[in-house]
């Protein structure tokens, strides 16, 4: 359906945040309360146009509209066209973003009163919001690259905000640098498709992709491009490095292994933008792009996907068993729920993987927020007590008991950490329960079609990361709320003043995402995710209706197993509840009887535990095999430029000035000497000449005895 109402307020709800920023960045600082109104306000439109669109487009229809763009006079090359789609996925993103984006914005003025760079923190939050916007609307992968690119720059803006801080500083670079290096395999991927298909608008990649034929190993297709017939032969192994190019782009935005180094480190902006680029919207893009492209991706490649997944989402629980710092648990976390999420794209689970994004926008935006809070806090308390400068308010060692001083705090945290966890009755029992079983499914599909059984390995893998997500979820929060305060004042100066515990305007929003952080908000049935409205209406058959994936045998297999797979189902709740509670139990009697001093105290011990506080020794790695040698071949070349190419062009234009002067002596006194020794040798024989002929008869007697006489004296002389 063309649907151009809807399309044009689609337009709408993507172009006001730009005009908000263009707005806040240039007048900010001029306007009433620095602008915030207008970045909230236009955030508050929005969302209530992402609402209406969602009313009119779930499971209701689906409007596209596009335009040709711009053209080249070739029979060999199609329109570009730009266009905007929407679809279940778009409105369900669309409602996700503005709303997330909404609360943080309301949150922020809390947070950020006060500082300097308020209206720019506006500026920056409504850029950002407009690049993400451009990801979920667009119908096409060149559009979709740009925006992509839009975010980039706008989380590198937002990580460096406090730019006075050089380790905010280097946290921006070293995300803008990394997200780049899976940027160059998405276009890659982006352009190998475009060779072969001539287009990049995703509805005519699907529908080409869809028409397709396996003969002989050999994916061909015959189509019809400006008149001219076109056949394409593909080998998998191309199809499949493709499909992996595009998931080069998810490996950086999403912080998937290898790549997931630069996430805890961007923790160094504000809490807030944590929360929404971080835990919300940012990293949950490259999961979206996997969405989008689903039906490109080979067996193969969806394979090599779950694996990453898995393994991301392993390494990244493992980090956050040992961290200290409350915003780099949360970090580390974030990485391995994004694992969780590739894993079950891999794995054929596409409706559950975002059903775990829906949810984990929701809970792990909670955590953060409260995270602002609780700092906050810290803060105040510790500018209270004039204790030295040397105490983090950022580490959890450093609290303790803050239940009884910030009791709705606790409440919110616990209930946003049940989700996470993955305990009945919340979002993230539900999301996770879905994964889980899509990834049995898949391993039994994948080991008896290839009788291999180590296709298990990954959903094993993801029931470890139950346990272990319990686990240190348990520890942080007993860190956090239980036991007694563990700094030298009062716990009761946290709060924002004797009767309110913290700002209104901060409580609102994390109150909210709490309360979404229940599962009978997704599923009527908050025990099964069957029942689930977002998974029905999020399908791979609903999205992509009457096409031929290259995965289709894969995923229609997965899903047929996954449906007669009733015992597992619930089999594979209960173990999921259990290990939740297990990791909960063993955290808690693992510090229950440790005293202030000790938990005040305590540091990694062992080498695995230094491992995992350390992240495996990533940084270190890839600081010692990648960024030294770069810096040292950067430094090489400056030397050489240095001291070589320049010293040679210094040294030869020296030896060049000398050789002109030399040449312009010799051409002084050389060539210019000899033109005027002729002139004057020819002038002074003229002159000569000129007294010879003087016309006086003596002369001439005089002349011819002179010349008498020399005559005969050379006849004498002979």
């Amino acid at each position: 359906m063309a649907g151009t109402t809807q399309t044009t307020l689609a337009l709408v709800v993507l172009l006001l945040p730009l005009l908000a920023f263009a707005l806040l960045y240039g007048w900010g600082k001029h306007l009433a309360r620095k602008g915030d109104w207008l970045g909230i306000g236009s955030t508050g439109v929005i969302f209530a146009l992402s609402l209406y669109l969602f009313s009119q487009t779930w499971d209701t229809a689906t409007f596209h509209s596009r335009i040709i763009w711009f053209s080249f006079p070739s029979n060999y090359v199609a329109d570009f066209t730009a266009g905007v789609r929407l679809d279940n996925l778009t409105v369900l993103m669309l409602l996700i973003v503005t709303f997330v984006s909404l609360l943080v914005q309301v949150f922020s003025v809390g947070y950020m009163k006060g500082d300097a760079g308020y209206s720019r923190y506006f500026a920056y939050l409504s850029l950002f919001t407009f690049s993400m916007l451009g990801i979920v609307l667009v119908d096409n992968l060149l559009l979709l690259f740009m925006f992509w690119e839009l975010v980039g720059l706008s989380s590198y803006l937002l990580i460096g905000f406090w730019y006075q801080r050089p380790a905010a500083v280097a946290a921006s670079k070293k995300a803008f640098l990394v997200n780049r290096v899976g940027d160059i395999g998405l276009l890659l991927g982006l352009f190998a498709f475009y060779t072969y298909f001539r287009t990049f608008d995703l509805e005519a990649l699907r529908t080409l992709v869809g028409a397709g034929e396996w003969s002989n190993g050999i994916f061909s297709l015959s189509y019809t491009l400006n008149g001219q017939p076109w056949l394409v032969e593909l080998s998998p192994v191309f199809l499949t490095l493709a499909g992996l190019g595009l998931f080069m782009g998810c490996v950086g935005k999403s912080a998937q292994f290898p790549l997931q180094v630069w996430l805890p480190d961007a923790m160094q902006g504000p809490t807030p933008v944590s929360s929404l680029i971080h835990a919300a919207t940012m990293v949950a893009a490259g999961v979206y792009l996997l969405a989008r492209c689903y039906p490109f991706f080979t067996v193969d490649a969806l394979t090599v996907i779950a694996v990453i997944g898995a393994i991301t989402a392993l390494l990244g629980a493992i980090a956050a068993l040992t961290q200290y710092d409350i915003k780099a648990v949360l970090a580390f976390s974030t990485i391995s729920q994004l694992g969780y999420m590739v894993m079950g794209m891999g794995t054929g689970a596409h409706d559950a993987s975002l059903f775990h994004l829906t949810t984990h926008a929701f809970f792990k935006a909670a955590l953060f927020l409260n995270a602002g809070i609780i700092i906050h806090a810290m803060h105040r308390g510790l500018h209270h007590a004039h204790l030295p400068g040397d105490a983090d308010p950022q580490d959890i060692r450093n609290m303790g008991g803050l239940r009884r001083a910030m009791p709705l705090t606790f409440y919110t945290y616990l209930l946003a950490a049940a989700a996470l966890v993955g305990l009945p009755l919340f979002s993230g029992f539900l999301s996770k329960d879905a994964i889980l079983s899509g990834s049995w499914a898949w391993a039994q599909t994948m080991s008896a079609a290839n009788g291999n059984s180590l296709y298990y390995i990954v959903p094993v893998i993801g029931f470890v990361v139950v346990l272990l997500t319990a686990y240190y979820m348990g520890r942080h929060l007993w860190f956090i709320f239980f036991g007694s305060f563990r700094l030298p004042f009062d716990v009761q100066s946290l709060r924002f003043s004797v009767r309110q515990e913290v700002e209104r305007v901060m409580l609102l929003p994390v109150v909210l995402l709490a309360i979404l952080s229940l599962g009978i908000f997704f599923s009527l049935n908050p025990l099964a995710f069957s029942g689930s409205w977002v998974m029905r209406g999020i399908g791979i058959e609903v999205l992509t209706p009457k096409s031929t994936l290259l995965a289709d045998r894969l995923v229609q297999a997965v899903a047929a197993q996954d449906a007669a797979n009733d015992t597992a189902h619930l089999v594979i709740g209960i173990l999921s509840a259990l290990l939740g509670v297990a990791g909960i139990a063993l955290a808690v009697g693992r510090y229950r009887n440790r005293g202030g001093a000790l938990l005040l105290q305590e540091m990694p011990q062992g080498a695995l535990a230094r491992l995992s506080y350390h992240h495996f020794y990533l940084d270190a790695v890839y600081n010692r095999t990648l960024v030294q040698p770069t810096i040292w071949l950067a430094r090489m070349l400056y030397r050489l430029d240095k001291r070589v190419i320049d010293y040679t062009l210094e040294y030869a234009s020296k030896w060049l000035v000398v050789f002109a002067k030399i040449v312009k002596w010799f051409d002084h006194w050389v060539v210019d000497g000899s033109v005027w020794l002729i002139g004057a040798l020819s002038k002074v024989l003229g002159s000569i000449g000129r007294n010879l002929q003087n016309g006086k008869v003596q002369s001439y007697y005089a002349y011819s005895l002179f010349g008498f006489i020399l005559i005969i004296l050379y006849i004498m002389l002979n």
